[in-house]
């Protein structure tokens, strides 16, 4: 969980956990079954959370990058979630990140129209 000392930016927060080895953090939206995670992973970096509300592919990233996972952490991340309907906060409380502020430190996505599925 990420907190942020009073009077501290937390931009400066995590400017320090960086400098102290912390990977930067990423929240993948519109995730799919994690082609861009997979890309930020192998730059370095640690893939948090994603959102995707596809059942089959909100799976398929759990099992792409939280294989190791207990089963309540797998079904967390493999639960589909509707960006349009959920709050920030809430989706973040969930994974157990912290506040919206101190959380994320990267989030990605590109929403793809719902005719890609139908090949």
């Amino acid at each position: 969980m990420t907190s942020v000392q009073p009077g501290r930016s937390v931009l400066a927060a995590k400017i320090a956990r960086m400098g102290r080895g912390g990977m930067p953090r990423v929240l993948d939206l519109f995730a799919g079954c994690g082609g861009l995670s997979l890309g930020f992973q192998a730059a370095g970096f640690k893939i948090v959370a994603a959102i995707e509300n596809d059942p089959l592919a909100a799976e398929s990233h759990a099992l792409n990058f939280f294989k190791g996972s207990n089963a309540a952490e797998m079904r967390l991340h493999a639960k589909p979630r509707d960006i349009v309907r959920e709050e920030p906060k809430d989706i973040l409380s969930e994974f157990g990140l912290g506040h919206v502020e101190g959380a994320i430190d990267v989030s990605l996505g590109v929403p793809l129209p719902v005719a890609t599925r139908r090949g």
